[in-house]
């Protein structure tokens, strides 16, 4: 009876770690396939108006976006993992003496058709001396928002009035997508 119940016990370890082994094997092999397939969305220039805002957060600039995720998946002949935001940077063009001195911290978030906003990046604080930001991108799927037509928004906390009659911007963005073919 004991060498029987030690062969039933012997036999279900070795399923069960045969089972556990071919499962891990399996999201590791997944994983393996996956690759990454990076998206630059087209720059855009803005224009800022020289006003004496209050020192609270302003709607510095909003376009909508499409981007072309079923050609990107067509060509990669792969399933849509995830989609994250990688890169996404303000900078001033023009006049060359200004800088984000009137600036304090900013946030970028995109919506998508009927739906809501979704913080996507921000930065806390803005150095004065310079005239370039690299927001902080945080680790959101926007997979579901970003297969139509979205609209990219992007605010500030102004320290004061804007130092010139007109600031040229550059925005800067660009997508991430993971394609999983398995």
């Amino acid at each position: 009876m004991k060498t029987r119940f030690t062969w039933i016990t012997l036999m279900v370890l070795l399923v069960g770690g045969s089972l556990f082994t071919l499962m891990t094997s399996c999201d590791k092999l997944q994983n393996a396939a996956d690759f990454k397939v990076k998206y630059k969305l087209p720059n855009r220039t803005f224009t800022i108006d020289s006003l004496n805002h209050l020192k609270t957060e302003q709607l510095l600039y909003s376009h909508s976006y499409t981007a072309n995720i079923d050609s990107i998946l067509g060509a990669n002949n792969g399933l849509l993992g995830n989609a994250s935001f990688y890169l996404l940077q303000m900078s001033v063009v023009s006049p060359d003496w200004v800088t984000l001195d009137w600036l304090t911290s900013a946030r970028i978030t995109i919506t998508p058709t009927g739906g809501a906003p979704i913080e996507v990046a921000t930065t806390t604080s803005v150095n004065p001396i310079t005239r370039i930001v690299n927001f902080e991108v945080k680790n959101i799927d926007v997979a579901s928002a970003i297969t139509g037509p979205f609209v990219v928004n992007l605010y500030g906390n102004l320290s004061g009035p804007i130092p010139s009659g007109s600031i040229q911007m550059l925005l800067q963005s660009g997508i991430e997508i993971t394609v999983s073919p398995l």
